[in-house]
């Protein structure tokens, strides 16, 4: 497989490089043009195809997704091949021909296998990322159909069969462009190496079509071989995804994306009431275009109200009312979420007790007690700074730090959340045992991870109590009632 895989490899790069330099750059002379976009063009393609069966023979879990890409890609290099063999040179190629079975077919078993891909990458996305997809693969479509089918439709003439292959290639072009879309926006807009490779190879090939159709009567685009190595680039992209680490899910966010989750169906919206406009601004009914903008644009409108309220009531659910740190709720909710990509972003769990608070609240009282704790939240708020690390108060005096980074950080940072925690004055001493845990070296999951990190709170907890009494320690000497005024300070 090794000696496979740097033998397509070589044919693939080389050659598309090879045809890149002789259509874009005019290295060679005229002569080459059967050699170069001929024969040398169609191994290129086989070779992405074959490239694409080894990802396949590598890939277990995914492999008949990749079969199903393989197979598009042979089934257009064989139809390049019969393309070669058979129709070069012709001035009036028949329509349809068997060239056109295999290049159609490749759309169908392309989009296949890109499905298959997504079904096995996104077993853990939220509903709201499947409807960003929706919309921009149910926009881009829109937008396809009217640039591009319409387009074709209104300049194509023939029998019945020749102007349903004719339209058939806009169609599934269209169809590509829209998946590809919708993947990019499933992926967050961040859809890396891997994804990135496939996604471009395959729009390339759609881009590559639909330049190839309007330049086939040279009144759009010039004619000429310049389109050539854009399909044989897509091709190589396709291919290279045999030398790519297997990529196995689809990561979800952290949690609600506030204003951000407007994008997608805002612009999308946008662009569809210009489209809208376009298509009908000349029908002469204004009012009626007038009427349905002002609609669309008072949905958009609604819907960013809609998230600006609801990420205000997220915002105050989700905080501690006393500190003004993240509640328990938010806790749980960011350790779950940072937990499943805790694999490709490591994280540190402390979680801190105060000593001595139990006998400050008897001693002082509640209201104090609360003034207190609003001190010491803010005291560590302060301390962390607004670097990585995310403060919690989950409990009564029970506080949790979340923090990005490596274990020589962790120790520091919970050196500096017991210093933010503590405070002392007449009457009284507090002060705060820490655990840490790492995830995923020590724990995987929220459950592990909270248990590990308990357990060693407490242990520091008992250590402390077997060196030093903690709170108040009734052997200092103290004249009069405790100095009220300096525990209720307020930072």
């Amino acid at each position: 497989m090794r000696a496979l895989r740097a033998a397509v490899g070589g044919l693939m790069f080389g050659g598309a490089a090879l045809v890149a330099l002789y259509d874009w750059v005019g290295i060679g002379g005229p002569g080459l043009g059967t050699a170069v976009n001929g024969v040398l063009y169609d191994a290129v393609i086989i070779a992405a195809g074959v490239a694409t069966l080894v990802k396949a023979v590598d890939e277990r879990e995914e492999r008949v997704a990749w079969l199903l890409i393989g197979a598009a890609v042979l089934a257009w290099g064989a139809a390049e091949v019969y393309w070669t063999a058979a129709l070069e040179g012709n001035p009036a190629p028949p329509v349809p021909s068997p060239a056109d079975a295999g290049y159609l077919a490749f759309y169908p078993l392309a989009a296949t296998g890109l499905l298959q891909l997504v079904r096995s990458r996104s077993q853990t996305l939220q509903w709201r990322r499947w409807m960003d997809g929706a919309i921009a693969a149910l926009g881009t479509a829109a937008l396809g159909a009217w640039a591009i089918f319409e387009f074709v439709a209104d300049n194509t003439s023939g029998s019945g069969l020749e102007r349903a292959t004719t339209l058939a290639y806009p169609l599934v072009d269209i169809l590509i462009l829209a998946l590809v879309v919708g993947v990019v926006a499933l992926t967050g807009w961040r859809p890396g190496r891997s994804w990135g490779l496939l996604l471009v190879g395959l729009a390339a090939l759609a881009a590559a079509d639909v330049a190839f159709t309007l330049a086939e009567d040279g009144s759009v685009l010039p004619g000429g071989d310049w389109i050539e190595p854009i399909y044989v680039l897509g091709a190589v992209c396709i291919g290279a995804e045999a030398w790519q680490p297997p990529v196995r899910q689809i990561r979800p966010s952290a949690g609600p994306d506030g204003w951000r989750e407007l994008i997608v169906p805002g612009s999308f919206a946008v662009v569809m009431l210009l489209l809208f406009s376009v298509q009908y601004a000349s029908s002469g009914h204004l009012l009626t275009v007038v009427l349905t903008a002002g609609t669309v644009l008072a949905i958009v409108v609604r819907l960013a109200v809609s998230v600006r309220e609801n990420e205000r009531l997220l915002e105050e659910v989700q905080t501690d009312y006393l500190t003004g740190l993240g509640n328990q709720g938010r806790f749980q909710r960011d350790l779950g979420s940072r937990c499943r990509r805790a694999d490709e972003e490591p994280l540190g769990l402390l979680l801190l007790d105060l000593n001595g608070f139990k006998h400050y609240n008897d001693t002082f009282g509640h209201p104090a007690g609360d003034a207190m704790l609003t001190r010491l939240g803010a005291q560590l708020r302060t301390a962390l700074g607004d670097g990585r690390a995310t403060a919690y108060r989950i409990g009564g005096d029970e506080f949790a730090v979340l923090s990005a980074g490596g274990d020589a950080d962790l120790k520091a940072l919970g050196e500096t959340a017991v210093v933010a925690l503590s405070a002392s004055g007449r009457g009284y001493e507090l002060s705060a045992a820490c655990g840490s845990v790492r995830i995923p070296i020590e724990a995987d999951d929220p459950a592990g991870a909270l248990q590990l990190a308990d357990v060693r709170m407490y242990a520091k907890k008992e250590s402390t109590r077997t060196s030093t009494t903690p709170g108040w320690d009734p052997s200092r000497p103290s004249s009069g009632a405790p100095d009220r005024e300096s525990v209720e300070q307020r930072p």
